[in-house]
């Protein structure tokens, strides 16, 4: 596990740490009345249903010291269940052990060539973690995002996706980072993920620059949320891959890269550039 992938899988693994607000929220906010309320809805079917004119009010106020004393079993025994459960919880046993393992899981592809396109969104959250001088950083985002459809050597795309930190302003023009800022992906990729999980803590590269085509095309809305979705890039299960898209979204991805392509094409001077080595080979059906 490198030092980078070590940062995520502590920064992941807090998400699965053990609470004691989680194991006394529910038990508190909702065991102060729920025995009491039981109590008194008992009360009024009895009445209604098997002893019509009962005295209720003097009922309940000869007995609350017995409510006063349900209410406290009932807050603890729910909240002994929740720790005895969330104490044994295997998932947060193993996030807890998991970091200090060093144990990742790789998923190796080699690339052939790729295209980069970009997207500019109001971001779902004002601010990213990056790696900065050996430690995560929390930095705020611009919404502004680089994405590589990259081909592999088994004839399927792969997406890679880079945020960029900055500030985000409504109606501003988004513009692309300075090229050293870009990613620059080489031929041997291997996604590292918690071992045993779908969870991904980075990707390490290797090997010669891919053969990348620039373009200044910029996704829709529409166009990136898709892109998202079919890269699997929020979450996913079998057979899916992270990164990788399937078959039946292969056409649109095309698309989508033909589109660039043409922008790209719109925006030179020159003859309309050769068609890339990105799109020599087309996604097996």
């Amino acid at each position: 596990m490198l030092p980078q992938e070590l940062a995520w899988a502590r920064e992941r693994a807090s998400m699965h740490r053990f609470s004691w607000v989680m194991v006394l929220a529910a038990p508190v906010s909702v065991g102060l009345m729920l025995p009491s309320l039981a109590f008194v809805i008992g009360l009024g079917l009895v009445e209604k249903w098997f002893v019509p004119g009962l005295d209720i009010d003097r009922i309940i106020d000869g007995s609350w010291g017995w409510q006063v004393l349900a209410t406290v079993l009932f807050i603890g025994g729910w909240a002994l269940s929740n720790y005895r459960r969330d104490s044994r919880d295997p998932t947060k046993r193993y996030w807890q052990s998991m970091p200090d393992r060093g144990w990742v899981e790789l998923e190796r592809h080699t690339l052939i060539s790729g295209i980069s396109l970009w997207a500019s969104d109001n971001p779902e959250h004002d601010s990213l973690m990056l790696w900065q001088n050996d430690k995560l950083v929390r930095v705020q985002s611009s919404g502004v995002s680089q994405w590589i459809l990259a081909m592999t050597t088994a004839g399927h795309w792969l997406v890679l996706m880079k945020e960029f930190p900055g500030v985000f302003r409504h109606g501003q023009v988004s513009r692309m980072p300075a090229p050293e800022q870009r990613m620059k992906p080489q031929q041997q990729l291997a996604i590292a993920f918690v071992p045993g999980t779908h969870v991904t803590l980075g990707e390490r590269f290797d090997g010669a620059p891919v053969p990348l085509t620039e373009s200044s095309y910029w996704m829709s809305t529409d166009e990136s949320s898709r892109l998202a979705e079919a890269s699997h890039r929020w979450g996913f299960s079998p057979p899916d891959r992270y990164a990788v898209i399937n078959d039946r979204d292969a056409d649109w991805v095309q698309r989508l890269v033909d589109k660039a392509l043409a922008d790209k094409a719109r925006g030179s001077t020159g003859p309309r550039p050769e068609r890339p080595a990105v799109m020599a080979e087309r996604p097996p059906t």
